[in-house]
């Protein structure tokens, strides 16, 4: 969650080990926080519907479509994400607030007239009634917007107001759903329709809060068309991570492993379920991910950067990069070995427990192999994001492209080759990708003084292109319709 490093700072000034466990709680309940509520939820919801006695193939409908609703509006949120953290940033840095809500309502029409008509036409291809087709479409339109809106919230630190807000989502959900069960409606549009509306309420709640964060603005839905001609590369490296992530899945989906909910909707427990629990074993890692090179690492490398922009002499720099090199290996190191420990822990001791629970043998053999993948993957995210810390477009772009290639074609070798290799595609995959990222990093800031000197223009050139026009255009059409509503307070702000 961008920026929030910056409001952890405060919280590990304090001495003393009741100061380092509030930074690590508040630190893990922002960033894990909705992802926990959500499984809870989900848990909650199957308990609700077995409680009304809903029959197993009805839950598991239910399952479906949450499941491919959150991973596939995660999957098309997620190409914008990486350029709306990259825009926010400019604006707040250019001092140009007033943008910020025009570009997500830009964004958002976008994300809505590329993913709504997609789902409309998929669920047309099941045999399901129309008031599960309209929940699920609402469930999914509903979730494009929220990702959006909780990259915005954090970027000016509403964080416990981010997780109050799922809760309440979550909480209306539940109630939403046993309400319409209790009175009768059928079990699966019932739940489909709580949840549905339940995160209505957690996007009208998230709504307000960017209102009262950010001045209005125009409705010049396009500002952001000039910074997209400028940073197309973070569109594609969004979407090669999110295929990276979840490509892997796709394979056994299309499998003859898969199962079938309906003709057109398939899954593959064999895979899915310890891949679920393996993606649970690196909160640790992403939890100190955000502590230690959001908080230590951010300091060293604002100073860095301070010492160039302010006249520092040339000892001074090197000074400044050697303790921001240090400061990211060592933090770099200590997550990765922690990680380790998690890792192993859950192979030697989690893997057993889950066979007692339902997990067969095959299943538990495929969660070891993916505590391990998840955890390399987990060195390719953070390395990615590390090297656009620096600016390293291009290097984050192949970085998140080898590993989508990686992950899928791993995967096709596994899946012919039986089940006792399943996962270990994801796991070359994270392992090759992750010596790349480290060894690219590396050698970026080997040569930064490079970067950061030599690469940059000497003149500002004006930006050029169809999505600058466009943008163009529509701000002339912006400021005469304001002039026109408004002429005397417009010809008082010329004057």
């Amino acid at each position: 969650m961008a920026g929030v490093g910056f409001g952890l700072k405060k919280m590990f000034r304090g001495r003393g080990v009741l100061a380092v466990l509030r930074g690590y709680s508040v630190a893990a309940v922002v960033t894990e926080g909705p992802m926990v509520l959500m499984i809870l939820l989900l848990l909650a919801l199957q308990r609700l519907l077995e409680g009304f006695g809903t029959v197993y193939r009805l839950r598991e409908q239910f399952l479906f479509f949450m499941t491919y609703a959150m991973i596939f509006s995660l999957l098309l949120a997620g190409i914008v994400l990486l350029f709306l953290d990259r825009f926010i940033s400019d604006c707040i840095y250019q001092q140009r607030l007033q943008d910020v809500l025009p570009a997500f309502f830009g964004m958002v029409f976008f994300l809505l007239l590329a993913g709504a008509p997609a789902m409309g036409l998929y669920l047309l291809t099941l045999p399901v009634s129309w008031a599960v087709r309209l929940a699920v479409q609402l469930l999914f339109c509903t979730l494009l917007v929220i990702w959006v809106q909780m990259s915005c919230l954090s970027t000016v630190k509403r964080y416990t107001f981010l997780l109050l807000g799922f809760a309440a989502g979550a909480g209306a959900a539940l109630l939403l759903t046993w309400a319409f069960l209790a009175g009768g409606m059928d079990p699966l549009p019932a739940a489909l329709w709580g949840m549905a509306l339940g995160f209505l309420v957690l996007l009208f709640l998230y709504m307000v809060q960017l209102l009262q964060c950010y001045p209005a603005g125009g409705w010049n839905l396009l500002v952001f068309f000039p910074a997209l001609q400028r940073y197309p590369d973070l569109l594609l490296t969004g979407l090669l991570l999110g295929l990276g992530l979840y490509g892997h899945n796709f394979v056994f989906w299309a499998s003859g492993y898969r199962g079938q909910v309906f003709p057109t909707g398939v899954y593959c427990a064999r895979y899915d379920v310890p891949a679920f629990f393996a993606t649970l074993t690196i909160l640790p890692m992403l939890v100190q991910f955000v502590v230690g090179l959001e908080t230590r690492f951010a300091a060293k490398h604002r100073a860095y950067f301070d010492t160039i922009l302010y006249g520092g002499r040339l000892e001074d720099i090197r000074a400044a990069k050697q303790e921001m090199e240090t400061v990211l290996y060592a933090e770099f190191s200590h997550m990765l070995q922690m990680q380790l420990i998690v890792a192993i822990a859950s192979v030697a001791f989690l893997g057993n427990f889950l066979q007692t629970v339902g997990l067969d043998e095959t299943m538990a053999g495929t969660f070891r192999v993916l505590c391990f993948g998840y955890c390399l993957y987990g060195v390719v995210k953070c390395g990615t994001v590390l090297l656009l810390y620096f600016d390293d477009r291009a290097g984050a772009c192949r970085a998140a492209g080898l590993f989508a290639a990686l992950s899928l074609a791993g995967s096709l070798v596994t899946l012919a080759l039986g089940p006792d290799t399943w996962g270990a595609g994801f796991l070359a995959a994270g392992a090759v990708t992750g010596f790349w990222v480290l060894r690219r990093l590396r050698r970026y800031l080997d040569g930064l003084e490079y970067h950061v000197f030599c690469e940059q223009p000497l003149f500002a050139q004006p930006q050029k292109g169809v999505l600058c026009r466009a943008e163009e255009t529509l701000a002339r059409a912006d400021r005469t319709f304001a002039q026109r509503r408004h002429p005397r307070e417009t010809n008082r702000e010329q004057d």
